[in-house]
Parts: structure tokens; sequence; C-alpha cells
């Protein structure tokens, strides 16, 4: 564990350097220590989610992410994110139409594709069903990799997907970093506990 978190400060300075420039496009966000369930209102339907204990609220790095955590400093590095995207194909699309979507996007190769636009070395652990909000899930257990300046940042992490009228997808993304994938597992490890409880406390407030 002394290893793991020496590693902590490298892999927060790359993390820093990675998001700075797509922090330019955003209203400023004061890190803040989330200790209570949150409300996010910026969504055609708004929700609720309660981070683990102590863990920070940062800045979003893309238009469809709507909220962030981090890991307190100090502690193995992780991220939890939710994600929600309009799809407006599925836009009329009844509940059980919806379910069937998200059954049919379990397939493992589909979603080895699916991670590989966004992350190297993709590898895709297990899948599972689960459910968010009363919705049914699918839960997927994966690890991969992106490129810094530094070198390659690995996550080994757990994304749960669902899919809700009007046509809304959200992505429940929590995992572990590091420098090598070991690493990563180490700290999803840590927090696995936490990050597998972070979906179940997520309430669509329709």
């Amino acid at each position: 564990m002394t290893g793991l978190i020496l590693n902590i400060s490298r892999i927060s300075t790359v993390l820093i350097r990675y998001i700075f420039f797509a922090m330019a496009f955003f209203a400023p966000l004061r890190a803040v220590y989330a200790e209570e369930t949150i409300v996010v209102d910026n969504l055609p339907i708004p929700f609720s989610v309660k981070p683990p204990e102590s863990w920070r609220q940062i800045q979003t790095t893309t238009g469809n992410s709507r909220v962030r955590f981090s890991s307190p400093s100090g502690t193995p590095t992780a991220e939890c994110a939710v994600i929600v995207k309009e799809i407006s194909i599925l836009k009329n699309f009844s509940q059980d139409e919806l379910d069937s979507v998200t059954l049919e996007s379990s397939d493992p190769s589909l979603l080895s594709n699916q991670l590989s636009s966004g992350y190297n070395n993709i590898q895709i652990l297990g899948t599972g069903s689960g459910s968010v909000s009363g919705h049914l899930a699918i839960v997927v257990r994966y690890t991969g990799s992106t490129g810094t300046p530094d070198g390659e940042l690995w996550t080994y992490g757990i994304i749960t997907t669902t899919k809700t009228t009007p046509g809304l997808s959200w992505t429940i993304s929590c995992g572990g970093l590091g420098f090598t994938q070991e690493e990563a597992k180490k700290c999803f490890s840590y927090w696995q506990s936490e990050m597998v409880n972070f979906s179940t406390h997520l309430k669509i407030l329709e």
C-alpha cells in the first residue's frame, strides 16, 4: 500500500495536465467535499446522487458528464462520474422498449467496440445485470488505458448503464487509476465497495 500511496501525487499531476485544456471551456467549479446527497438539475429529468464519504466534487470534462467525484487526496486514486446522453432515435420508445435495448447492449464484443472509442487496451472482465433507480441496468467490469504526456494512464473499473424515457442513456462510471494496470486494480480494490454502491444511490427524480 505504501508504494501505491507514493504514486498518488504523480497521478494527480497528470490528471491536472490532462483535463486543463477541457476545463478552460467550463465555468470554474470549486472542489467541495461531498458528504450528503447532491441534486443535479441541469437535465430534462434531474437526479440525485450520494458520493462516497469525503470524496470531492470536481470539474466535469465533457458536456454529457453531469457530475464527477474524486477520492480524497492522499488515498488511492479513483473517480466516479454520471454521464447522461439524449438519444434522439430513442425519444419515442416506451420504457419496455428501452429495457430491451439495454439488454441487447450487454454483448461483450459490442461493449468492447464501444469502449475502444475512448480507451486503449480495452478488456471486458465481466458483465451482469443490475438496476438504477428501479430501472433495468447492465453492469460491466473493464480495464483500459488512455494516453497522457507521461504515459498510459490505466483505469480498472465498473460501468453501469440504463436507458429511460424520453430517450435518455445513463452511464455511471467508477474506476481506480494508475500508471500500470496492476496499480489501477489496487486502487479499484481499495474503493470497490464505495464504487459499487455509488450507482445504487443514484435516484432519477421523475
